[in-house]
């Protein structure tokens, strides 16, 4: 009986589980192994029970990662990998994975093309094995490879080892480092800031183990917001960001209530009287309103002193008025033309 490879149910081979579609709860593909499907056979939950499994084994999450991978036949790449362990999503880190494998960039790749990268291919036990037996001996010792300060083992407290204190403070130092430099960070928002950091460690443990953390993303997003983190929130502190989006008057107000300009020197101040010219206008503005205040002040004088008087005579002649009209200051010989 022939197999239809385009059918919209399908059975987990890994588990049994029938499921009424492969969309949703099989992984895409596009290596050559699952062209006929797009799908791998392999259900969600299936694959991370695989690397909860191969986590628990090897205490690291991108050997048990790559684990997968070699048993899957999925591309393997690090920085790939990288990338999706430290977003916050409510996928899984597999899922988040095999997503990231799937863009242009990767798609259609196998685990044969990650051994051709690395010149592995044929050379037969190189292919970076991870030694658990050898790891497991030295899992006592893990914690003598972090110097850490006995201030920072007493913040972070007697339930977190070496390593998990020196995650956390890395953590913590990088988003202080967010602040302005010469910010004195409050108690209280210092207090968010140590348990967001817990908060995410406990996050990225409960998505290793394949464990939900829709409420844990939940709480940290709230967590994010009371200590002002939030990327809307941080938006206005950064005077240089964004600053072809932002409107003129919003761009003029950060500047003058975060980096006003100094005082300007006396010798430099409306040197070219352009300052006096602009309020000695808006004047004759509030003038016509009926407002009397500095500048239609400013206006009555500039136009008393603008002002020309016609001259009155007590006897006035022909020879007087064109005299004051057309004379030179010489004599006037009485000859008009």
């Amino acid at each position: 009986m022939a197999i239809d490879v385009y059918s919209t149910k399908a059975i987990c081979c890994r588990c049994g589980q029938a499921y009424g579609t492969r969309k949703s709860y099989f992984p895409v593909n596009h290596g050559a192994l699952y062209k006929g499907l797009g799908f791998i056979p392999i259900c969600k939950d299936c694959i991370d029970a695989m690397y909860s499994s191969y986590l628990t084994q090897c205490g690291d999450q991108s050997s048990a990662a790559r684990q997968v991978c070699r048993c899957l036949d999925l591309y393997w790449s690090e920085k790939a990998f990288d990338s999706v362990r430290v977003r916050n999503t409510n996928r899984t880190i597999m899922s988040s994975y095999i997503t990231k494998i799937n863009n242009i960039s990767y798609a259609g790749k196998s685990y044969d093309d990650t051994l051709i990268e690395e010149g592995n291919l044929w050379n037969w036990g190189t292919d970076n094995v991870v030694d658990v037996s050898a790891q497991t001996e030295t899992d006592d010792n893990a914690s003598d490879d972090y110097d850490i300060p006995d201030e920072v083992r007493e913040y972070w407290g007697e339930n977190y080892d070496d390593k998990a204190c020196y995650y956390l403070e890395k953590r913590r130092n990088y988003l202080l480092s967010g602040f302005p430099e010469g910010t004195k960070v409050d108690v209280g928002t210092e207090g968010y800031i140590k348990q967001i950091c817990a908060l995410e460690r406990d996050i990225e443990n409960a998505r290793a183990a394949g464990k939900s953390v829709d409420k844990l993303v939940s709480a940290l997003d709230k967590l994010y917001g009371s200590a002002g983190l939030k990327p809307s929130q941080r938006q206005d502190d950064g005077l240089d960001a964004n600053m072809a989006e932002t409107p003129l008057g919003v761009w003029l107000l950060k500047y003058e209530n975060k980096r006003p300009l100094p005082e300007i020197d006396d010798d430099l101040k409306d040197v070219n009287g352009v300052r006096k010219y602009v309020f000695t206008w808006l004047g004759h503005v509030c003038k016509m309103l009926g407002k009397k205040n500095g500048f239609s002040k400013l206006y009555e004088s500039e136009i008393q002193r603008l002002r020309v008087e016609k001259p009155e005579y007590d006897d006035e002649d022909d020879e007087d008025m064109m005299m004051d009209v057309f004379g030179s200051g010489e004599e006037y010989d009485g000859d008009i033309l």
